[in-house]
C-alpha cells in the first residue's frame, strides 16, 4: 500500500483528539522514485528529476525514456503539492495520453485509484486534488486551463501557435513550462529555444544515444551505417538543416567574427524625392 504519510497530516493521538503532524521532508524525486517505484535514474535523468527547473527543455534520443522521466516528476510534484494542476500536450490526443498513462501506471504501484476529473476522459484526480489533463494539438484545447505546469511532449513537432495559446495558462500561478523532444530541423519553438543562448533561466538537458544503457554498439553501428541522416537527429540529437539546404545554422555561425564592428552600408535603391 501507499505510504500515507505523503499526504496525511493528521492524526488521533490515545486520548482521541486530532493532532496536527508536522509535514514529512520532501525527498528528491530521484530518491522517491528509487524507493516506491524501484526506478534507478541514471546520472542525466537523475539531473532532469531533481533539478527545480522554472523552464526545461530536454533534447533526448529516441527511446531514451524521456516521457517516463518526465512522467515521474510530473507525479511527484502533483502528490507533495496538492491542487497542483498538469497540462500536458503533444501532437495527438493520444499521444499525450502516453506519458498521462504513465502516469497514472506509477500512481497505480502507490496505490492511488485511477480517477478521472469529472468531465475529462484523458485525466487523473489525486485524493489531494491535484489533476493532470492530456488535451488535444490546437490552440483551444488548452485554453480555459489554469495550470502549475505546462508539458509540451514532442516539441518539435507542435506548432508555435499551439504552445503560444497554453503559456497564458500559467501566467495566473507563475507556472513552469516543460518542452521535451527529439529535435524535427531547424525550425520552431523547440529549435530557437535550444540555440537561444541570451535566454534566462532555461534548463537545458541533452541526451544522445550513447546515453542510452539499451543500444548495444552492433545497433549504433548499423543504424549509423544504414540512415545517416535519421541517425543524426533521431541519436544524436542534431538539429540537421533540410536536405538540399546551402549552409546550415552552425556553419553560418562559424563565418562570423563577432569582434568585427559592423558597418552599414549605403541602400542600393533610394526612394525619390
Amino acid at each position: 500500500m501507499y505510504n500515507a504519510n505523503f499526504h496525511r497530516f493528521l492524526e488521533l493521538t490515545t486520548e482521541g483528539d486530532a493532532e496536527v503532524r508536522s509535514k514529512p521532508e520532501i525527498p528528491t524525486v530521484s530518491e522517491w522514485a528509487k524507493e516506491h517505484l524501484k526506478f534507478g535514474a541514471d546520472k542525466i535523468q537523475a539531473s532532469v528529476l531533481d533539478h527545480n527547473a522554472h523552464r526545461l527543455i530536454l533534447c533526448c534520443a529516441r527511446q531514451w525514456g524521456k516521457t517516463t522521466i518526465v512522467a515521474i516528476k510530473a507525479l511527484h510534484t502533483a502528490i507533495f503539492n496538492p491542487g497542483t494542476e498538469i497540462v500536458v500536450i503533444s501532437r495527438s490526443v493520444k499521444q499525450a495520453s502516453l506519458l498521462l498513462n504513465k502516469v497514472c501506471q506509477s500512481a497505480a504501484i502507490l496505490a492511488f485509484p485511477r480517477k478521472r476529473v469529472l468531465g475529462y476522459e484523458n485525466s487523473l484526480h489525486l485524493p489531494n486534488g491535484s489533476k493532470i489533463f492530456a488535451v488535444a494539438n490546437s490552440e483551444k484545447s488548452s485554453r480555459g486551463y489554469t495550470a502549475n505546469i505546462v508539458i509540451v511532449d514532442e516539441a518539435a513537432l507542435i506548432e508555435d501557435d499551439v504552445i503560444g495559446s497554453a503559456s497564458p495558462t500559467l501566467s495566473r500561478t507563475n507556472g513552469k513550462l516543460w518542452l521535451l523532444s527529439t529535435p524535427n530541423g531547424q525550425k520552431g519553438l523547440f529549435y530557437h529555444v535550444w540555440h537561444d543562448k541570451a535566454l534566462p533561466g532555461w534548463l537545458k538537458v541533452k541526451a544522445t544515444i550513447e546515453d542510452s544503457a539499451y543500444a548495444t554498439p552492433e545497433f549504433i553501428a548499423e543504424q549509423k551505417r544504414l540512415f545517416p541522416f535519421n541517425f543524426r537527429q533521431d541519436f544524436y540529437c542534431e538539429f540537421m538543416p533540410a536536405k538540399g539546404s546551402l549552409l546550415s545554422r552552425e556553419r553560418i555561425e562559424q563565418m562570423i567574427d563577432p569582434t568585427l564592428n559592423h558597418t552599414p552600408l549605403d541602400r542600393l535603391y533610394k526612394e525619390p524625392k
